[in-house]
């Protein structure tokens, strides 16, 4: 039997993904579980694991390849004897169907078309370029002088996917404005001493995740309002589908809860030393909301849930997604898997985990996929409320607001108390106001009663 090997999607935003190296050859065997590729995305680096045992009988396609996500890369060959030997070569000539941009400026005069190398690409540099970015330049005719220029928001200075579009857009700009001093521009399009390079994707990739489409600066609209148009790249853009999606096949309810942490704060602060030496991370405010949902979920399944049709699926884990902001824009879900076996310090622990895979991309396919139910915080922000919008195909979501110090009355008191706003957002297709106000009245009393004599281990 042949097993197809699919790009796995790294995170509902992710659309595509660079082959950085095959670690496997056609011809050769692969056990189940046995890394045999490693790829890169805009927010996760992962090694690809063999889905089957057999014989590696196919490759699709190259190294530095962009391939967009769930197409065919590879074939596991599962009757092939260990000593068979399979002779379909690596396709050489194989086509990376992502999409490229709509247009492909030609550089100004003053900068090479062509890109200055060493035989490898990008190499000859002394600043370090992921794959991505090097076949992003060599697409559209960066010259490594070129590329040395840019500035690099990620770690090291390094140049992101998001830092060259922002360039290569700006670069078109001026290439725009210069052409406009010559009375070369008629209308709003750009026009360009060279034959403008246009690009038919075949049938197989029309239903692929949408291309970047070049969007450029009117050059009579810069000159009058000093406008900027800024060109979505394909995480923003599967983004953007993703959250209307959500709207529109989710009614959105919201409920919001305040809530007194005064005792958490305390705890937190008399057990921060102990956790810090035994972890060597700080014990954040997160992980007691993440306990408190978790066990919230446990006494309301039917927040744990998903809609497929007339139906309703319980889930039997809890798996927690806990979105988290990235260096270089845009946000990621890893997910604590059956989070409900879990104690405070075991949530602690899984959170700090995902966290930092995700701001290193280091992330696993298995570390993004899978949630039941998500929680996001917005109140390390400083944002006092939030209303976020349902990760389908769950059906509820619980937003953390700043946790800020504000008078409150008890027993016709004033005492100045740790506050906090929890939000519920939920599909009232099968959520109503009595279950998704009951669970997030049951999430309050849990971190307003917390045991001030418990443990931390």
């Amino acid at each position: 039997m042949k097993i197809d090997m699919v790009m796995p999607q790294m995170g509902e935003s992710i659309t595509e993904a660079t082959i950085i190296k095959w670690l496997k050859q056609p011809g050769e065997k692969v056990q189940k579980d046995e890394v045999i590729l490693e790829i890169s995305t805009d927010k996760v680096d992962s090694e690809i694991p063999s889905p089957a045992t057999g014989i590696l009988a196919e490759v699709l396609f190259k190294e530095q390849d962009v391939v967009p996500v769930k197409q065919k890369i590879a074939v596991i060959d599962t009757e092939a004897s260990a000593g068979a030997s399979v002779s379909a070569p690596v396709k050489e000539a194989a086509k990376p169907v992502a999409p490229p941009r709509m247009e492909v400026l030609t550089p100004p005069a003053s900068v090479s078309a062509t890109p200055q190398t060493n035989g490898n690409g990008h190499q000859s540099s002394d600043k370090f370029y992921s794959p991505l970015v090097k076949t992003l330049a060599d697409k559209h005719g960066i010259s490594l002088a070129e590329l040395d220029a840019v500035h690099g928001s990620g770690a090291g200075g390094r140049i992101t996917k998001e830092d060259f579009n922002l360039y290569l857009d700006s670069r078109g700009a001026s290439s725009a404005a210069s052409m406009s001093t010559a009375g070369s521009i008629s209308g709003s399009v750009p026009m360009h001493s060279a034959p403008t390079q246009s690009y038919q994707a075949p049938e197989a990739v029309r239903s692929a995740p949408a291309p970047r489409i070049e969007v450029r600066q009117d050059s009579s609209a810069s000159n009058t309002d000093g406008n900027k148009i800024v060109v979505m790249d394909n995480m923003r853009q599967a983004i953007a589908e993703h959250m209307v999606m959500s709207k529109r096949t989710s009614p959105h309810v919201y409920s919001v809860q305040e809530v007194d942490v005064t005792n958490i704060s305390k705890w937190r602060s008399a057990k921060q030393k102990e956790f810090l030496d035994k972890e060597g991370v700080k014990l954040s405010f997160t992980p007691f909301f993440l306990e408190a949902a978790v066990r919230g979920l446990v006494k309301f399944p039917e927040i744990n849930a998903s809609v497929d049709g007339k139906k309703i699926i319980l889930k039997k884990n809890i798996n927690l997604g806990c979105a988290v902001a990235l260096p270089n824009k845009g946000l990621i879900v890893p997910v604590i898997k059956r989070a409900e076996e879990k104690n405070l310090v075991g949530i602690a622990r899984s959170l700090n985990e995902l966290a930092d895979k995700a701001r290193n991309k280091k992330l696993s396919p298995d570390d993004v996929q899978g949630g039941t139910f998500t929680v996001t915080n917005p109140g390390v922000f400083g944002t006092i409320i939030g209303y976020p919008i349902i990760n389908q195909p769950q059906v509820a979501i619980l937003s953390l607001g700043a946790i800020k110090k504000r008078p409150v009355v008890i027993d016709d008191m004033i005492a100045i108390r740790d506050v906090c706003y929890l939000t519920l957002s939920y599909d009232h297709r099968i959520v109503d106001g009595g279950l998704g106000g009951g669970y997030l009245a049951f999430v309050r009393e849990y971190l307003e009663n917390w045991d001030m004599n418990r443990t931390l281990y």
